[in-house]
This record gives structure tokens, C-alpha cells and sequence, in this order.
């Protein structure tokens, strides 16, 4: 389907303008713009949202999924740009989209490293 894939430049600049709309829009209603806390992400939350809209206001394609990488937990080691819990989500917002699913194996007997 069509996914806002947030590793991709073009889908980043997307992500940028949105938030501009965004902190527009608070500063003009004077509200507090909302923050990301940890895992807690209503900031990026309230920006993605605001693309879905405004696509689907625009007449615009609307996108299916949603994809991004996320760097969590602590540094591999001093100065690395590698994380323990570095991953990859994907949100599908069509479910038409969704064909399977798989129960992965436990973390702690199949891949012990990820663990410690």
C-alpha cells in the first residue's frame, strides 16, 4: 500500500511540515504543544495524526502504514550510534493490508543476547 516511511528523506520533509502546521495551530489556540516522555510520544503522535487529516481533507492518496526506526535503550558502547533495543515499526492503519501473522519464539531460550 502507500506508506509514510519515515527513514525515506522525502516522507521526513513530510514529517517536518506537518509539525509546523502542528506548532502553529497550538501557539494560535495559546495551548501547550504536546511533548514526547519515553516510550510516550503524543508530540509525534499529534504530528502523524495531522498528515492523516490533512490528506484525507486535501483529497490527497491517504497512507496505509506508517513505518520508522527507533534507537532505544542504551548506547553498544561510548560514542556508537548503535542501541540495545534500536527496531522498526510498523503501524497498518488498512488492515485489508494485513495477510498473516506469525507468534515469534521466546526471547529468552531462541535469542538470549537480547535479554541481558
Amino acid at each position: 500500500g502507500n506508506c509514510l516511511n519515515l527513514v525515506e528523506l522525502e516522507a521526513v520533509q513530510i514529517l517536518s511540515n506537518a509539525f509546523n502546521k502542528v506548532k502553529s495551530l497550538y501557539e494560535a489556540a495559546e495551548s501547550k504543544l504536546p511533548t514526547n516522555d519515553g516510550p510516550k510520544r503524543e508530540l509525534d503522535c499529534a504530528v502523524i495524526k495531522a498528515i492523516h487529516l490533512s490528506n484525507k481533507t486535501e483529497g490527497k492518496l491517504e497512507y496505509d502504514s506508517v513505518r520508522s526506526a527507533f534507537d532505544e535503550g542504551q548506547k553498544a558502547y561510548e560514542g556508537a550510534n548503535f542501541t540495545s533495543q534500536s527496531h522498526i515499526q510498523l503501524c497498518l492503519r488498512n488492515s485489508s493490508l494485513i495477510k498473516g501473522f506469525f507468534l515469534p519464539r521466546p526471547v529468552d531460550i531462541f535469542n538470549p543476547y537480547l535479554t541481558k
